[in-house]
C-alpha cells in the first residue's frame, strides 16, 4: 500500500510544474515570497514520486518561515504535515505525531490571524486530522482513528469536497480490512467510490476500486475483483511517470487474483513482471516490499527454493519496520528453507514468526491501554475546557434571559393589540359587506324591479312580443341576483332552507344537511352562506366542475360545512392560492374557526370549515 496515497486530505499533485520551479530557485535574485511558493510546489510535487526532496524542501520552509507570521504560517504549516507524512512513512510514529501536533498549533495561529479564508482553514485541519487518524490507525488505536476521521468528515461535508470525502472512507476501509471486517471494508469502500464518481476524476476513482478489489477476493469473488482492478488502472496506465507507485502495486494485486483466485499462474507471473519492471526505476522504499514479497510467493509456488529465499529478503530489507508485512515474509522463509532441508534456517524463521506474533498481540494490548490512556486525558482537559465555557455561558444565558423576558412582554402586548386592531378591522369589513349586500338586495328587489314590472305592463298594452319577453327574462335575473346577494328565506327560514334554494337551481350542485337545525346569529347564518355561496362559484368558475356536493352539519357546540368538487383541482402548497380561499380563510379566523383544504392537480377539491358556537352566536 502506497502510504503517501493514505492521507485523507486529498491533493491533487497532477498540475504541479516541477521542472519549471527547480529553474525558478536557480535565480538568486528571487524574493522572499518567491522562494517560499517555489518550495511549497516542490514539496508538493515530489511528494508522490521522491520523499527525500519533498522533505528537502519542506525543512527549507521551515528556515525560511521561522519567526515569520502572516502569510508563512500556512505553508509552515504544510511543510510540518509533510514532514509527519514521510516519518510516518518510514514507521517513525513518534517523530509523525510530533510533526503533526507542531503543525496543529500553526493552523491555530493561522485561524486566529485572521489572514485566510474559512474554507482554506477547513482544509487546514481535515487534512490534519485525516493523517493523525491514520497515524493512531497504524498503532492499532482504531477508536482514536475513527474519532479523528469523523471529525474530519463534516468539513469535507460542509465545503462538498467530494476527493477528500472519497479518500476518507477509503481509509476506513483500509482499516475494517485489517481487522479482517470484509463487510464493513466494502461498506467503506464503497461509500468511497460513491463519492469518487461525483467529481468525474478518473484519479480519484483509483483507491477505492483497488480496495474493493481486495474484498472480492478475500470473499471468494476473482472475476468481480479483477474488473474492479482492471477499472482502477484505467487512469494508472495512461500516467505511468507520475503513478509508478500506483501502477506497480496494481500489477501486484492482479498477479494475486490470477494466482490466488483464478488459479492462473502464467498470467500472475507475467503481472509481477510488469510490476517489477516499473520498481527497477525505482529507490529502495518500503512501497517495494509487498512487490518483492509476492514475488517470492510465486518462486515458492513453483519449488524455485532459492529464488524464493532471495525476494524475501531483499523484501526484509526494503522493509522490516512492518510486523505485518514481516509475518508473511517469515512465514515464506521458513517454508523455503524447510523445502530444502535446512532445519535451523527454518527454525529460526519460525521462532521470528512466534515472536513476531507475540509482539503484535503485546503491542496491541499496549495500544488499547494507551488509547483508554488518551482518550481519559482528552476527557479530562474537554471536561475543564467544558466547564470554564459552562460558567461564561451561564453568565451570557441569565443576561440574555433577562433581556428575553422584557422583550417577550412587549411583543405578547403588541401582538395582543395587533390582533385586536386586525379582529376589530375584518369584523368591520364583514359587517359593511353584510349590510351593502342587504341594501344591494333590496334595492335591485324593490325599485329596479317594481320599474321593470311598471314597464312591462306599459309595453303589454302595444302588445311588443319581443321586448316583453326580454324584459321578463331581466326581470327575473335581477330577482335571482337579489336573492343570491341576501335571500329571504334566509332570514325568515334559516341557513339550510337558503342553501337548499340556493343550490336546487343548480343542476350540478346536490345539498344535504345533518343535524337538527337550529337558528344562528345573522352574523353567522350570512358568513356561511356567503362562504359556501363562493366555494361553489370557484368550482363552476375556475376549476370547470361538473358535479360539486354541499354537505351541512349542526351540532350543539358547532357548525359545519364540506364543499367538494370533481374540478381539475390545484396545489395545496403552492404559495399563493386565490383571493378566494384567503378571505374565507381570514373570515373564519375572526371566529375562532378551523379551515381544511384537500386537493390535488387534476383530482378535485375538498375545503371543509367549521364553526364553534356559543351563546352569543345563535338565537
Amino acid at each position: 500500500m502506497n502510504t503517501w496515497l493514505t492521507v485523507v486530505a486529498y491533493s491533487d499533485h497532477r498540475n504541479r510544474k516541477i521542472d519549471s520551479m527547480e529553474t525558478v530557485l536557480c535565480d538568486k535574485q528571487l524574493s522572499w515570497k518567491d522562494q517560499l511558493k517555489a518550495h511549497s510546489e516542490l514539496m508538493w510535487g515530489y511528494l508522490q514520486t521522491n520523499g527525500e526532496k519533498s522533505v528537502y524542501h519542506a525543512k527549507e520552509i521551515l528556515r525560511l518561515t521561522e519567526g515569520v507570521a502572516g502569510e508563512g504560517i500556512a505553508t509552515r504549516q504544510n511543510a510540518f504535515r509533510i514532514l509527519g507524512q514521510h516519518a510516518y512513512a518510514v514507521c517513525l510514529y513518534d517523530s509523525a505525531l510530533h510533526c503533526y501536533q507542531r503543525s496543529l498549533e500553526m493552523a491555530q495561529q493561522a485561524e486566529k490571524s485572521g489572514l485566510y479564508k474559512q474554507s482554506d482553514i477547513d482544509d487546514i485541519y481535515s487534512a490534519l486530522y485525516g493523517t493523525m487518524g491514520n497515524l493512531y490507525n497504524i498503532q492499532g488505536m482504531t477508536t482514536i482513528a475513527m474519532d479523528y476521521y469523523f471529525k474530519a468528515l463534516p468539513i469535507f461535508e460542509r465545503n462538498n469536497w467530494q476527493e477528500s470525502i472519497s479518500t476518507l472512507f477509503y481509509n476506513i476501509g483500509e482499516m475494517y480490512l485489517e481487522m479482517g471486517n470484509n463487510a464493513e471494508a466494502r461498506k467503506a469502500y464503497q461509500k468511497s467510490l460513491n463519492a469518487a464518481l461525483k467529481t468525474g476524476d478518473s484519479l480519484i476513482l483509483v483507491n477505492p476500486r483497488h480496495g474493493l478489489a481486495t474484498v472480492l477476493l478475500n470473499e471468494g469473488k476473482p472475476h468481480e475483483a479483477l474488473r474492479e482492478e482492471r477499472e482502477s488502472m484505467k487512469y494508472l496506465l495512461s500516467h505511468p511517470t507520475e503513478e509508478s507507485f500506483g501502477l506497480m502495486n496494481a500489477y501486484v494485486m492482479l498477479a494475486h487474483i490470477y494466482w490466488e483466485g483464478l488459479n492462473d499462474m502464467q498470467t500472475a507471473q507475467q503481472m509481477m513482471d510488469a510490476a517489477l519492471k516499473i520498481s527497477n526505476g525505482m529507490d529502495e522504499t518500503p512501497d517495494l516490499s509487498d512487490a518483492y514479497s509476492t514475488q517470492a510467493a510465486l518462486c515458492l509456488n513453483r519449488r524455485e527454493w532459492q529464488n524464493a529465499i532471495d525476494w524475501c529478503l531483499r523484501s526484509l530489507d526494503v522493509n522490516d519496520q512492518d510486523p505485518h508485512h514481516n509475518i508473511v515474509v517469515y512465514k515464506l522463509l521458513a517454508e523455503a528453507y524447510s523445502y530444502q532441508g535446512k532445519a535451523e534456517e527454518s527454525t529460526q524463521y519460525l521462532k521470528l514468526l512466534h515472536n513476531t506474533m507475540e509482539e503484535m498481540a503485546n503491542q496491541r494490548h499496549q495500544s488499547a491501554l494507551s488509547e483508554m490512556q488518551i482518550r481519559y486525558e482528552t476527557q479530562q482537559k474537554e471536561a475543564k475546557i467544558a466547564q470554564m465555557r459552562e460558567r461564561v455561558r451561564l453568565m451570557w444565558w441569565i443576561g440574555a434571559l433577562v433581556l428575553f423576558v422584557f422583550v417577550l412582554i412587549f411583543i405578547a402586548f403588541w401582538r395582543i393589540s395587533k390582533q385586536r386592531r386586525r379582529t376589530l378591522a375584518i369584523q368591520s369589513k364583514l359587517k359593511g359587506e353584510r349590510e351593502e349586500r342587504q341594501r344591494l338586495a333590496h334595492d335591485l328587489h324593490d325599485r329596479v324591479g317594481s320599474m321593470l314590472t311598471a314597464m312591462r305592463l306599459t309595453l303589454e298594452q302595444d302588445k311588443k312580443e319581443d321586448t316583453l319577453e326580454m324584459l321578463s327574462q331581466t326581470s327575473t335575473e335581477l330577482r335571482k341576483v337579489a336573492h343570491h346577494l341576501m335571500p329571504e328565506s334566509l332570514s325568515r327560514k334559516g341557513l339550510h332552507v337558503a342553501l337548499s334554494d340556493y343550490c336546487s337551481v343548480l343542476p350540478d350542485v346536490t345539498f344535504h344537511y345533518f343535524g337538527e337545525p337550529h337558528r344562528l346569529s345573522e352574523e353567522i347564518e350570512v358568513l356561511c352562506y356567503s362562504m359556501i355561496h363562493e366555494l361553489i362559484n370557484n368550482a363552476l368558475r375556475h376549476a370547470s366542475a361538473t358535479r360539486i356536493q354541499v354537505q351541512l352539519m349542526y351540532e350543539s357546540n358547532c357548525i359545519s360545512a364540506i364543499v367538494a368538487d370533481n374540478g381539475k383541482g390545484f396545489d395545496v402548497n403552492a404559495p399563493h392560492q386565490g383571493i378566494g380561499l384567503s378571505n374565507i380563510r381570514q373570515r373564519i379566523a375572526i371566529h375562532n374557526g378551523r379551515l381544511s383544504v384537500t386537493s390535488s392537480p387534476g383530482g378535485g377539491s375538498e375545503v371543509h370549515f367549521e364553526i364553534p358556537l356559543d351563546k352569543t352566536n345563535q338565537k
